[in-house]
This record gives structure tokens, C-alpha cells and sequence, in this order.
């Protein structure tokens, strides 16, 4: 009988970090259930992490905060209950070193498992990875449950193990459908035109931009402007509604928000055929219950929005119809964004079931 108990550490790497902690504690749970006796997780944000280990100080970083409406906290409390202060850099393209020391870090085996947005992973590690984030490729959670827990999504995973020494396990959600955060309120596209909209990918510009919004994305490398637009009345942002912090939301259900729970072929090659068996059974089983918790946040937070004083603009059908129509342009130029069209055909094949 195993009498040491192999202690793994799961840090959580996006925000908000809070909606995500259930995640790695169902996890574990899980994980006594199928390997009783064999493991303990330890759970971290990024600065909590640096703050016991000291060995990234890069995870202090934090981006600017630059239309304010995005939930971003400057500080944590340790578990000595010590006040972690948030370092924010200057512009964007600084926050690259921060992702870098993340997967660096899974791969030499500083940390075991971790959980991050699969639009990071698209931007640093594979580039197929924001198919997933494609504009109307989903035609609802079961699509998309369909894609994920299915061969798609397993061969995402060992591409990605391939190509970057990182295993991805199973996919989650970032507060699932995307949506718009607005200062003032918006009602329909063409006042979009009249802010400043922060989008998360090149495509999601190329879509806004197609229905005359005015948009800047994270992606730049030089976003130097964006400084001009914090703190006024302007501001926009693609998010979720359980990463908005403001008080108006144009509902445009655009695309999917998620997440991969990841792991470094260091560690993983470490588990005997048995465990990492049971690593990817547990990890599916978490995945689909976070997805539908992020669902049920979502319902909870339209139905505590009035009392909130927080308002949500439905997209009609005619301005739907334009940001779909817009969305063409992404799909002819999916490899001026790296994306493999046959695995978006795939994507789409699964729209029905067979």
C-alpha cells in the first residue's frame, strides 16, 4: 500500500482567480476518490505562489488596467495573511514575460498543474487554440461540450503536447459567452463607433472593426494610446459578464470564453498509465461541472442585475445579423491568424449531432 502522499501544486493563472478555486478543490476531491492515499493539492493564485516559492517574480505582474471595467485586484492576502502587492506594467506587451515564466515553469516542474485562458495559450503556445475562440462558431454549451470533451478537443490537447511540452487535460470555461462592457450604456452596434472597445485577439478586431467599431486589441504590441481612454466615459471592453466590474452590458453572445486546465510532460510522465488515466477521467469530469456552474453564474447574474444597477442590453436581430455578416471576413482569413481550417470545419461538423 502507497503510504506518501505526493503533494501537487495546481496554480490558478487568470482572473477572477475566486470563480476558479472550486475548480482545483473539485479536483482534488475527485482525485481522492480515483487515487485514494496518493495525492494533496495545493492551491495558488500566481502571486500567492511567488509569494511561498519565490521563484517567478514575474507573476506579480498585472496588465493596465486600461478602461477600468474589468474586475483586477493590485493585491493579495497570503496564507500568513501577509498583503501581496500587484506590480501593473506600463503597457501590454510587458505582461509576454509573465506567460513565458508560466509555461517555463510547468515545464521544468515548478508547479504541476495550472489554468489559463485558452486565448493565452493561443497567443504563446499554439495558435490553433483560438479557433475555439472564433466569432458564432458555437451554436450553444452542448456544441461546445460536444467539441471540448470530444476527439477535437483531445487532439488540441496532444497537439499542444507536442508542439510545447505542455499537456492540456480538459477545457473550461472563462464565464462562457462574451459580451460587451460598456462605461455608458450601448444599445446597438453603430455606437460602438463612439468608444473605445478593447477586444482580446486580432480576430475579434477584425470582426468589431467590420461593423465600424473603434477597436484596439491586447494582442498590439505598442497600445500606448489606451493609456488616453482609462478613467473616461468612453470605454469598452470583451469580457464575460463574470469578469465585468462596470454597470452596462451589450449582451452579443459573440463568442466562447474558456479556459484549458494544463500540465507539463515533466510531471506527467512521472504518473504510472494508471494515474494519468485517471488525471484525464477526473479532469473531464471537473471541466464539464465548471461549465455548468459558469452557466449557472451567468443565469444568476441577469437575474440580479436590476436589483445591481447594472443594465443589459439584448444585440436585435438585425444588428446580429451584421456582427454574423462581419464575421465572414474572419473565416476567409483564418490563416492570417494561424488557425487550421480543417479543424474549423471540424468544429463546425459537430454543430448537429450524428
Amino acid at each position: 500500500m502507497n503510504t506518501s502522499r505526493r503533494t501537487l501544486r495546481w496554480v490558478i493563472a487568470h482572473h477572477p482567480a475566486r470563480l476558479f478555486v472550486r475548480t482545483a478543490e473539485k479536483f482534488r476531491l475527485e482525485l481522492e476518490k480515483e487515487c485514494p492515499g496518493e495525492f494533496d493539492i495545493e492551491i495558488y493564485t500566481m502571486s500567492t505562489y511567488q509569494n511561498k516559492y519565490n521563484n517567478h517574480p514575474e507573476f506579480s505582474l498585472i496588465p493596465p488596467n486600461l478602461t477600468g471595467l474589468e474586475e483586477m485586484q493590485k493585491e493579495w492576502v497570503a496564507m500568513d495573511g501577509k498583503k501581496i502587492q500587484l506590480v501593473e506594467v506600463d503597457q501590454w506587451s510587458d505582461i509576454k514575460t509573465k506567460w513565458q515564466g508560466l509555461f517555463n515553469g510547468l515545464r521544468q516542474g515548478d508547479f504541476e498543474i495550472t489554468q489559463t485562458q485558452v486565448t493565452i495559450i493561443g497567443a504563446h503556445l499554439d495558435r490553433n487554440f483560438h479557433a475555439i475562440d472564433l466569432p458564432f462558431l458555437f451554436d450553444d454549451h452542448d456544441h461546445v461540450s460536444r467539441v471540448l470533451d470530444g476527439e477535437i478537443g483531445d487532439a488540441l490537447c496532444a497537439g499542444l503536447s507536442e508542439k510545447a511540452d505542455i499537456r492540456g487535460l480538459a477545457f473550461t470555461y472563462s464565464g462562457g459567452y462574451r459580451v460587451i462592457g460598456t462605461k455608458e450604456a450601448v444599445t446597438n452596434l453603430s455606437e460602438l463607433a463612439e468608444t473605445h472597445l478593447l477586444t482580446h485577439t486580432a480576430h475579434s478586431d477584425q470582426l468589431f472593426q467590420g461593423v465600424g467599431a473603434n477597436t484596439i486589441t491586447k494582442h498590439k504590441s505598442d497600445i500606448s494610446d489606451l493609456a488616453d481612454i482609462a478613467g473616461k466615459n468612453n470605454g469598452a471592453v470583451e469580457t464575460t459578464y463574470l469578469r465585468f466590474s462596470g454597470k452596462h452590458v451589450y449582451k452579443t453572445e459573440h463568442s466562447m470564453f474558456t479556459t484549458t486546465i494544463l500540465t507539463g510532460n515533466s510531471f506527467w510522465n512521472t504518473l504510472t498509465p494508471k494515474q494519468q488515466a485517471s488525471f484525464l477521467k477526473i479532469a473531464k469530469i471537473v471541466a464539464i461541472a465548471e461549465r455548468e456552474w459558469s452557466v449557472a453564474d451567468a443565469e444568476k447574474y441577469e437575474a440580479d442585475a436590476l436589483a445591481a444597477g447594472i443594465s443589459i442590453a439584448d444585440i436585435s436581430e438585425e444588428d446580429r445579423a451584421k456582427l454574423k455578416l462581419a464575421s465572414q471576413s474572419v473565416y476567409a482569413n483564418l490563416d492570417k491568424f494561424g488557425i487550421d481550417a480543417d479543424l474549423v470545419n471540424q468544429i463546425i461538423d459537430k454543430k448537429t449531432l450524428h
